[in-house]
């Protein structure tokens, strides 16, 4: 390769990546917040859960607190073959809360989170549909607020904020800092007119539009992506205009970072998997140019041990995708006031380049497993 080249390739690469990060950034800036709504819109929630007995019981009950009245919702959990005892504690939590519209549905035949949602809207009663999952808790507003968004920009696909809980220790606020990148990447994009990604943690549709989709709008043939799969049939069929994000601390829905990090490595293998399934261009796209960069800095900074040039590349690009990073970082930490997260965005980079390469190419390769089933990549 020509000196020219080595030049320019990391110039157009580094160009467009901080287009992109430009153009989420103003997407981020562009979205509205959750104005007060009237509540009379029938929700049907919808929680798939699968050996979660540590964390349904909170689950339930933050939706039991639901600032929504408690005769237009209802809640419907399904039990993916759980080996432990999540369907007896949701059985318990039925008892105990009469008030409650909650039922347990029970998977049969299919397997696996996208089985159990569709099993789930056979069943749906509501005008919205929510979900979340068994392991999170919702804000007390978080079924007005994903609602009011809905009925009043007339969405049929919604996307919610996710964070974990205040993470404890060095590992666990590295995780939340890459986990709100992915989050707020998601909603800039919503913003900016070209949705790209979602979390099925916090989002919702209406079901009379996902009864007009054609074909399978879950991709049952993959291993995840039950939310970007289905947000994308959602925009195919009836544009961006139809997307929505909901800007607003009462639709935060909180999870918990991965436990080691086996289960986060092996957690971003399962997201990426699905990757190959992507026919949208704006996704491949972005998707190939955030690799390429990120692949840039770890080759500029592998290199540069050997090559003392490579050192001040590795330095010259860090710099760029800090910058290109910092205003969608710091918009979406001051939307969750985690403003102790700044500090580590600058150590956060490298790590977090390292790890997105390794997982975007073991991702098409290696076995993905989840909760005791094995998937294959891609």
């Amino acid at each position: 390769m020509t000196a020219p080249a080595l030049i320019l390739i990391p110039l157009v690469i580094t160009a467009g990546y901080t287009l992109l990060m430009a153009l989420l950034a103003r997407g981020w800036s562009r979205l509205g917040c959750c104005p007060p709504l009237q509540q009379t819109a029938r929700v049907t929630v919808i929680i798939a859960a699968r050996n979660e007995e540590k964390n349904i019981g909170r689950c339930l009950q933050s939706l039991a607190d639901q600032q929504y009245p408690r005769n237009r919702f209802e809640v419907l959990v399904v039990d993916d073959y759980s080996t432990d005892q999540t369907a007896a504690i949701v059985e318990d939590f039925i008892k105990q809360n009469p008030e409650v519209d909650l039922y347990l549905i029970r998977q049969s035949g299919r397997h696996g989170k996208k089985a159990a949602i569709a099993l789930a809207l056979e069943q749906s009663r509501g005008d919205y549909i929510l979900t979340t999952d068994a392991d999170c808790e919702v804000s007390p507003g978080w079924i007005a607020a994903m609602i009011s968004v809905m009925e009043s920009r007339q969405a049929v696909f919604v996307s919610g904020p996710v964070t974990f809980y205040n993470p404890a220790g060095i590992f666990r606020q590295l995780q939340d800092l890459e986990f709100i990148s992915l989050v707020a990447s998601g909603a800039g994009s919503i913003g900016a007119g070209f949705p790209l990604m979602c979390n099925g943690a916090n989002m919702g549709f209406s079901l009379k539009a996902y009864r007009s989709l054609q074909g399978d709008a879950l991709r049952n043939q993959t291993a995840s992506g039950d939310d970007v799969f289905l947000m994308l049939s959602m925009l195919d069929r009836h544009g961006s205009g139809k997307i929505a994000f909901a800007r607003c601390r009462d639709a935060l829905v909180f999870t918990l970072p991965a436990g080691t990090l086996g289960d986060f490595f092996n957690q971003r293998l399962r997201w990426t998997s699905k990757s190959r399934a992507y026919r949208y261009p704006p996704l491949i796209l972005s998707a190939t140019m955030v690799f390429l960069m990120n692949a840039l800095l770890v080759f500029s900074l592998i290199a540069g041990l050997f090559v003392a040039r490579f050192m001040l590349w590795f330095l010259f690009i860090l710099l760029v995708k800090t910058l290109a990073d910092l205003p969608l970082l710091a918009g979406f930490i001051k939307f969750t006031r985690k403003h102790g997260l700044m500090w580590l965005i600058i150590p956060a980079e490298p790590l977090v380049a390292f790890y997105t390469t390794l997982v975007a190419l073991a991702g098409q390769i290696m076995p993905v497993r989840w909760k005791g089933r094995r998937f294959m990549g891609g």
